[in-house]
């Protein structure tokens, strides 16, 4: 059962609303907007989903999911891009990635569906 979300996005507009639709249904979730303060402020321990872009400023997304799944290699991890293609979604199954959404106005729909079904 999914309870604690963290989302990694540098857009700040996109991170906030996914935030804020999550929290509303009661789930606990923190967001993150680089590599950095990733490192900085996040144990991932305590999460049981990640939600995560593949275009960050100080990293590229496939490269975290790398890391990440080093670190914590149980945790599910969901790519969600606007900048999905047929490699970018091989390459992040192959490093272990649960399931690859495209960001568009259906967002919200998609994840809920994902959520429900894990």
């Amino acid at each position: 059962m999914i309870n604690n979300i963290l989302i990694i996005d540098d857009e700040v507009i996109i991170c906030n609303a996914i935030k804020s639709h999550y929290i509303l249904k009661g789930y606990y979730v923190e967001g993150c907007s680089s590599y950095q303060e990733f490192q900085d402020n996040v144990t991932l321990e305590k999460f049981d989903l990640i939600l995560l872009d593949l275009n960050l400023k100080d990293i590229k997304g496939l490269e975290l999911l790398k890391i990440i799944r080093e670190i914590h290699p149980d945790i599910k991890i969901i790519v969600v891009s606007s900048y999905l293609d047929h490699i970018n979604i091989s390459k992040a199954r192959e490093l272990g990635a649960f399931k690859c959404i495209s960001k568009n106005s259906q967002l919200f729909q998609v994840l809920d569906q994902v959520f429900e079904a894990i």
